[in-house]
């Protein structure tokens, strides 16, 4: 409906910088509300730490699902793909679920995003691609690189595709 947002931002919040145990300060997840024309009750979600980064959140089509990146322990690697199910609009969560050893790797995977048929997007560090990361799509249990000209030498990541209208955006480092 638009009147709720999910965003990834540093560890900081009223002023107050959260550090890890390590002083690094790290990303998390936040979910506001909007009342009118203000975005209200903005709160963190009830998997952040100050000891890993929980990033680039996405809803998942139905918004049953919120989609995100993480390094928290247990993964595969570097950081990795993850889906929490949202209970009551979002005001509650279940328990979030590594999306596993096909879509995940020793490297990094990250910048989820489910399209309206329900393909997952990311990008990675880990998968073979053309360089950095690259732009991949999760399909009939298949992880299948995005090619050229979408990735490149450089990196490649942060897709937002529309199926129906074959339309999309992207992040990229290249020159």
């Amino acid at each position: 409906e638009g009147d709720v947002v999910y965003f990834s931002r540093n560890n900081v919040l009223k002023g107050k910088i959260g550090q890890s145990d390590a002083g690094v300060v790290r990303l998390k997840t936040y979910r506001g509300v909007r009342k009118g024309k203000r975005w209200k009750s903005l709160q963190e979600v009830p998997f952040n730490s100050d000891e890993y980064s929980v990033g680039h959140p996405a809803l998942g089509p139905k918004g049953e699902y919120l989609y995100f990146a993480s390094d928290m322990p247990g993964g595969e690697g570097g950081t990795d793909l993850y889906r929490v199910r949202l209970f009551q609009n979002g005001d509650s969560f279940g328990e979030p679920e590594n999306l596993g050893s096909r879509i995940n790797t020793p490297g990094d995977d990250m910048f989820p995003f489910v399209d309206e048929d329900g393909l997952l997007y990311f990008a990675s560090s880990g998968h073979a691609g053309l360089g950095g990361l690259d732009l991949f799509v999760f399909e009939n249990g298949t992880v299948e690189n995005l090619g050229y000209p979408v990735n490149s030498a450089r990196d490649d990541f942060s897709l937002i595709y529309d199926p129906a209208a074959q339309t999309g955006f992207f992040s990229s480092n290249r020159v």
